[in-house]
């Protein structure tokens, strides 16, 4: 028999709550409900009653559930609130194999490439009329049995799109309209990563995370040509416009590599901080280079012919991936958010974001939410479309650009 005043089992509700904005304020049926207890960056809830649960904040759109149709999973709900007047508008989310590291548009903007790190093979979606997006198959390597594919390049003169395998440090390429696997052939070096091709497309150039050296092929032939000992671990390349130089991240440090492509060799090094430092990934524009510091959460812009540091912004914890947007007058940059203090590819305490910047200023016009990780960023062709993945969630969202 349930006595007067008592609540029905059924209809109470706890949970523990990660946010972003972290200090959102939850409702029930229209009443503000504080946390009963917090555990470092998560709030714990327990609701007294049914009825509808309201996220909200200044400046972001509610999100509202049935108390009964929380989205709560271990115990923990995870929420992320949309701007309310956002320059960047949310399509969708879509699921994708396990941790998509980075994703690609095709040239033409009508399909999207995610290379997945802990699948055997590449997600790819195609844009469908309405701009939202339709899973449409995996790629995987015939007999392939193995796992680590990380970054991509579009060789649109070829008709081909490369994919790095680090976990058997290989390259496989498949034909950009068919998708029909073409070749697969030995990086080089060990754990390949980044893949970058000279402006006049004969030289594709790979950089090497274990062996700390760079891998040369002629474009037409797929022949390996030489290897550049990097004398640091090697991620993010740009070529200068004219190709002669190659200008490569060095993740031990706050540094870019200068290599002089002719020569074959790094000529110059340019030191952007002191001390520790984690160069992740570098754009070439117009006479400067733009470089992403994970360690730092920074992003740095240097002058390409000398080195000087002309500006650096803090921008958010473990900033990783940055793109320019096609005109040049945006940067987009990924945060991770903070790492789990015991291991990194397990939820940190908060969620992370992706960052819209001025390009000239690196001032933040934007800040947009995201899940655990967001890692892989891109943006398509005609800059309509921003897609970035949350990389422990198994996530992609995609958002309109005006």
């Amino acid at each position: 028999m349930l006595l007067t005043g008592a609540v029905p089992l059924q209809a109470q509700v706890s949970f523990a709550l990660k946010s972003a904005p972290p200090d959102l304020t939850v409702s029930l049926n229209g009443t503000a409900i504080g946390p009963v207890s917090t555990a470092g960056t998560l709030r714990n809830y327990r609701l007294e009653g049914s009825g509808l649960v309201r996220f909200s904040a200044a400046g972001y759109r509610n999100l509202e559930y049935q108390s009964g149709a929380l989205p709560i999973r271990n115990g923990l709900v995870e929420i992320k609130l949309e701007n309310e007047r956002g320059f960047a508008q949310l399509i969708g989310e879509y699921s994708t194999g396990r941790q998509p590291k980075s994703t690609y548009f095709s040239p033409d903007g009508q399909r999207l490439f995610v290379p997945l790190l802990e699948e055997r093979g590449i997600d790819v979606f195609r844009l469908t009329p309405g701009r939202t997006l339709d899973y449409e198959k995996r790629l995987v390597i015939p007999g392939g049995s193995t796992v680590g594919f990380v970054e991509a390049l579009c060789d649109t003169r070829r008709r081909e799109i490369w994919f790095s395998n680090m976990t058997e440090s290989k390259l496989h390429i498949f034909d950009l309209d068919t998708l029909e696997h073409k070749t697969s052939l030995p990086a080089g070096g060990s754990y390949p990563k980044v893949i970058v091709q000279n402006p006049a497309g004969n030289i594709t150039v790979v950089s090497n995370w274990v062996s700390c050296d760079l891998s040369v092929f002629d474009s037409d032939t797929k022949r390996l040509l030489r290897r550049i000992p990097m004398g640091g671990t090697p991620r993010g390349m740009a070529f200068s416009p004219d190709g002669s130089l190659l200008y490569t991240t060095i993740y031990d440090a706050s540094l870019i590599a200068v290599v002089d492509m002719e020569q074959s060799k790094v000529v110059s090094r340019y030191r952007y901080h002191k001390g520790e430092g984690s160069a992740r990934h570098v754009i070439y524009l117009d006479g400067r280079l733009y470089v992403s510091d994970m360690h730092w959460g920074t992003i740095n812009i240097l002058n390409a012919s000398t080195g000087e540091l002309l500006l650096s912004r803090q921008v958010g914890p473990k900033i990783n991936t940055i793109v320019l947007s096609p005109d040049g007058r945006r940067i987009f940059a990924s945060s991770r958010g903070t790492n789990n203090p015991a291991d990194y590819t397990r939820p940190g305490p908060d969620l992370g974001a992706v960052y819209i910047l001025n390009a000239d200023d690196l001032s933040v016009q934007e800040k947009i939410w995201g899940r655990n990780q967001p890692t892989g960023l891109g943006v398509s062709p005609d800059g309509k479309l921003l897609v970035f993945t949350d990389f422990l969630d198994a996530n992609l969202e995609l958002y309109r650009l005006p």
